[in-house]
């Protein structure tokens, strides 16, 4: 008889451990609040393309990545439009500058960026992006 109720308590406590985990369902989208309010515009790898606001690269306003050796960030108020291209595990962003000029660099492909909705917050990672027009700071109302 002792061991049928031992066998029954371990049988529940492994229920209630492998119970334990998270249902794998999706999580709620939170946008970090950047200093200050971009709009852009994110075309995805489906060409869908979807305007936010206060949109970021992981709640920061700038692009950071590698230029050979080094590290550049590019703040938004310099950047017209940026293009990703993902080749052999490489993620380079083609930056067209507002001055006209024409940057390379390799980005972090765990980046995210994130921006808000008008009915919701946003989520994508820079994998899954085509491109990103920076519209500029969106003044206050």
């Amino acid at each position: 008889m002792r061991k049928i109720v031992f066998f029954g308590l371990l049988v529940v406590f492994y229920v209630f451990l492998v119970g334990m985990g998270g249902l794998g369902g999706l999580d709620t989208v939170r946008v970090s609040e950047p200093a200050t309010n971009y709009a852009a515009t994110v075309k995805d790898q489906s060409d869908m393309t979807t305007r936010l606001e206060k949109f970021s690269f992981e709640g920061r306003t700038f692009l950071s990545g590698k230029l050979g050796d080094a590290h550049v960030s590019i703040n938004f108020d310099r950047i017209e439009s940026i293009g990703f291209i993902l080749q052999d595990k490489t993620l380079t962003a083609e930056v067209e500058l507002k001055d006209g000029k024409a940057i390379s660099i390799v980005l972090d492909k765990g980046t995210a960026c994130y921006g808000k909705l008008a009915y919701g917050d946003f989520k994508i990672g820079v994998e899954d992006i085509k491109s990103i027009t920076i519209h500029g700071k969106v003044s206050p109302q």
